[in-house]
Parts: C-alpha cells; structure tokens; sequence
C-alpha cells in the first residue's frame, strides 16, 4: 500500500481548512436537530453526523502534522482515513436525511454520488496510469462505506 497514501504539507493545509469549516457546519446541524426534535430523525443520521466530528477533529490534528514532522506515511494514513470516513458520515446523513421525506431523491442521490465518484477515479487514472490500483481502493473503500452506512440504512427502517 506504498502508493495508496501520498500527501503533501500544501494538500493537508487545505483539508485542515476545508475540515473546520464542515466541523462548524456539523456542530450547527446537530443544534439545529436537537432544537427541532432529535426523534424526528433516524438513528443513522444522528449517529453519523456526531462521530464524522472526531474523526474530522483527528483527520485535522493529524493533517497539521504532515507539514511538520519528517516521517509522515502513518499520520498520511491515518489522516486519510478519518477524513475520508468523516466525509462519508456527512455524505450518508444528507441521503438519510432526504430519505425521511422524498425517498426518491435520496436514491438518486446516492447514485449521483457513486457515479461521479467514478468519473473522479476514471479521470485520475487517465492523467496518472500509475494510480490505478489506488484509486481502485479508494473508490471501493468509498462504496463500502456509502452502502454501508446510506445505502442499506435507506432501505430498512432501524
């Protein structure tokens, strides 16, 4: 997995920025839930849109330490991963969320989604041959966390 995690300091000083601000957003969302009425919303929605906030909050640590320390490959690795299922938790939530009231559009949300996600890998491996198999990865690890989390979710009432 040498390839699959490559950063450097400029990209981790943009997800720290792009980072805080869904952070602030999330916490706006989850007061906004709680003055409305948190049993108005699924269970999924609730749970994923509160845990993709630490994983934001550690994606952000870790991503400041990219620009700092000389081995990077584990807070790369680590960094990537929180910030990427924090992601995922908010992409899921948006879906859900649709769901409670135009189901329909959350499926063609989801598939909208999926679809372009897809479009984003072909694109990358077009102009870098040699990312293939990490984009590969990536768009997997993503389709199992989008079906995971938003798409069986959608489908059964928990």
């Amino acid at each position: 997995m040498k390839d699959i995690f490559e950063t450097n300091s400029y990209k981790a000083q943009t997800k720290v920025t792009i980072n805080s601000f869904m952070m602030g957003g999330l916490f706006f969302i989850l007061t906004l839930i709680w003055s409305l009425n948190p049993y108005k919303f699924s269970i999924f929605v609730v749970a994923q849109i509160v845990f993709a906030i630490p994983m934001l909050f550690v994606s952000s640590l870790v991503y400041t330490k990219i620009g700092h320390w000389e081995k990077i490959k584990l807070w790369d690795m680590l960094g990537w991963l929180t910030n990427n299922i924090g992601s995922i938790f908010i992409l899921n939530a948006i879906g859900l969320m649709t769901a409670q009231t135009h189901k329909i559009i959350a499926i063609c949300y989801f598939l909208l989604l999926i679809f372009l996600m897809a479009i984003y890998s072909i694109i990358n491996v077009i102009y870098r041959r040699k990312t293939l198999k990490e984009k590969i990865f990536k768009f997997a690890f993503f389709l199992f966390f989008i079906i995971l989390g938003g798409i069986i979710p959608l489908f059964f009432k928990f």
